[in-house]
């Protein structure tokens, strides 16, 4: 268990100007502390540069530190791309957030293979990782059920495993007006950052169909966007809980997605199974009939993500309370 103290700094690591799901989740997390009136919270970005902090995350508050102590009362919130500095902290309280399991593996292996002849001589990056050692003061938070499947998996008890989950950009929730849409409206949308190749497969074999990609745009303009539409489409790997996919049926659109990663698991993308496709050519005119169905008969369709509104609504309130209960004052 973390032990908080009033004297305690929590400290959060993260990747410099970065804007992607993971970095914009321990930008949420400082402002959400400060928020529960916690003072000592500290963003450090590994490696240190200027302007580090993305614009993007201007909304929320946080207090750079480029460096502090090892101690025993520090907790470090540290993401699972950055395991490498577990063992360099060894005095101080350590949390790995499992935002996106597939990069654990993946940037543990480039880090050894990039050691440079010289550096090998003085040590082994290997000796240097995290590879799930009972450490003292390591802590582990699961951002999604799939997450926590892959701690138990890799030997850690479950009573060793928080769930903490961050929640979406509270702009997609302010608005008290209730959604309207245009049902004449049949564009698709879709992120041309994931699944790039089945989405470009579906494009392709749909020809008309009007697919609509999700670029260039800050958070209004999207939100704007998915309150306009009736179908949000993903088939990207999804390591984690994905922002966009929670985004979307903040807005009520209907949700096709594939079964990579945590959208496989129920818990974590709370869609019927009639929703959920393993893709392959093969399955593409199923999909696409798919598809058709959901614009045409919208209104018959969006009833079905009731559930997953309701959890994506309360993940923010969730957030809080877990917050709160991790870090009692002792």
């Amino acid at each position: 268990m973390i032990s908080y103290k009033n004297t305690s700094s929590i400290i959060i690591f993260c990747p410099p100007r970065k804007v992607t799901g993971g970095p914009e989740a321990l930008h949420q997390l400082s402002n959400k502390l400060y928020e529960l009136n916690y003072e000592n919270v500290f963003m450090h970005y590994v490696p240190q540069r200027s302007n580090a902090k993305a614009k993007n995350y201007g909304v929320y508050k946080t207090h750079e530190i480029n460096s502090f102590e090892d101690s025993p009362e520090n907790i470090l919130i540290i993401p699972e791309s950055m395991t490498f500095l577990i063992k360099k902290y060894p005095k101080s309280q350590k949390v790995i957030w499992w935002l996106s399991v597939d990069f654990y593996n993946i940037l543990m292996d480039y880090r050894i293979r990039k050691q440079s002849f010289f550096t090998k001589l003085f040590y082994q990056q290997k000796d240097r990782e995290y590879y799930f050692e009972p450490l003292p003061n390591v802590f582990q938070w699961a951002q999604s059920f799939r997450s926590s499947l892959y701690l138990k998996d890799h030997g850690i008890p479950e009573s060793q495993i928080d769930f903490v989950c961050d929640y979406i950009n509270p702009l997609f929730v302010e608005s008290k007006q209730p959604i309207v849409k245009d049902l004449s409206n049949k564009t698709i949308l879709y992120n041309p950052k994931k699944g790039k190749k089945e989405i470009s497969a579906l494009i392709q074999a749909s020809p008309e169909l009007q697919w609509v990609p999700i670029q260039n745009m800050n958070a209004v303009q999207i939100k704007d966007l998915m309150a306009k539409s009736l179908l949000y489409v993903d088939f990207g790997e999804n390591p984690g809980r994905d922002k966009m996919l929670r985004e979307s049926v903040s807005q009520d659109c209907c949700i096709i997605s594939g079964r990579n990663g945590s959208s496989a698991y129920y818990e974590d993308l709370m869609i019927p199974d009639e929703y959920k496709f393993d893709f392959s050519e093969d399955r593409i005119p199923e999909i696409i009939s798919k598809i058709k169905t959901v614009l045409e008969n919208y209104p018959q369709h969006i009833p079905h993500f009731k559930v997953y509104k309701e959890m994506v609504l309360g993940e923010e309130a969730l957030f809080e309370r877990k917050l709160k209960e991790i870090f009692k004052i002792n």
